[in-house]
């Protein structure tokens, strides 16, 4: 069974070899804390506008819906949903964005694995811009509500909305940052 390791906020898989990424650039997923964020603000300008919109907003005030931040690249999903069971929860990923993810009240873990290694289920909607998986967690980490973010790239299979025990709703914020905010720098 693959263990967790946490890194300097990056949850790493168990066989990563970080000599294989020296000299070239390789998004990671990155686990970290809401004090803690701003050393990614160098990953480009759509983490420190998500950001912004964590610290200024009333996020628990927000009706579920969509924000925009900086127009169609950056914004908003407010989301109440139910928690599900690990095996009834699909993985997903996002081929033009990022996620920036973080739970704002109740119990919700995430799971985590590489794409890679996920079975696709069903047709990419290109309209929401994602893909649904199956398969089995590296990982699976506990958000601490208002404190807990994670950010989720193209090549991140993540599981959002899983249970830690009893199903319960939970309130959430998700921020799409287009792949553009990020890898370029801008």
């Amino acid at each position: 069974e693959a263990a967790p390791f946490f890194t300097t906020g990056v949850w790493l898989h168990p066989k990563a070899d970080a000599s294989s990424n020296i000299g070239r650039r390789q998004n990671m997923m990155i686990r970290t804390t809401i004090t803690d964020i701003k050393r990614y603000f160098c990953q480009g300008r759509g983490i420190e506008q998500a950001v912004d919109f964590i610290n200024n907003n009333d996020l628990a005030a927000l009706e579920p819906g969509r924000y925009s931040i900086d127009g169609t690249k950056v914004f908003a999903l407010i989301q109440e949903v139910c928690t599900m069971r690990p095996e009834d929860a699909p993985f997903e990923n996002h081929l033009r964005s990022a996620d920036l993810q973080m739970t704002l009240s109740g119990d919700e873990c995430v799971g985590y694995c590489p794409v890679s290694r996920l079975e696709k289920f069903g047709c990419y909607d290109a309209a929401a811009d994602v893909q649904n998986y199956t398969g089995q967690a590296d990982c699976v980490m506990r958000n601490e509500a208002n404190k807990s973010i994670a950010i989720f790239f193209p090549e991140d299979g993540h599981q959002p909305y899983v249970a830690k025990g009893t199903l319960q709703s939970i309130k959430k914020v998700v921020i799409r940052i287009d792949m553009e905010y990020l890898n370029s720098g801008k």
